[in-house]
């Protein structure tokens, strides 16, 4: 098995992992939903603004989260010429000469 083999290999198991874990996250949207969507609709003092703005800030991180948990899957699965030579340069190419 070749370096660049191994390389994909590995790029393909995190891949797997951002996948379980971008997954596992989108079973939390519906909750995330209906809690902001109950703050939002009750009326009330500076308690419920405080909890509707607090429910939109996690839904907010949520989906930032999901996006990028998305877009590392992609970047990791097709294990570009980034992944490759960031994982098989060697210490010696990578400190910068004085």
């Amino acid at each position: 098995m070749s370096t660049k083999e191994a390389v994909t290999i590995l790029s393909r198991a995190l891949a797997v992992f951002f996948l379980a874990w971008l997954l596992s996250d989108l079973t939390y949207l519906p909750s995330y939903v209906f809690a902001f969507l109950h703050h939002e609709n009750t009326l009330g003092g500076p308690s419920g603004t405080y909890l509707r703005n607090l429910d939109l800030i996690s839904l907010l991180f949520l989906l930032l989260r999901i996006v990028v948990l998305f877009l590392a899957v992609q970047w990791f699965y097709r294990a570009g010429p980034a992944i490759q030579e960031y994982f098989l340069t060697s210490s010696e190419e990578g400190q910068p000469r004085l």
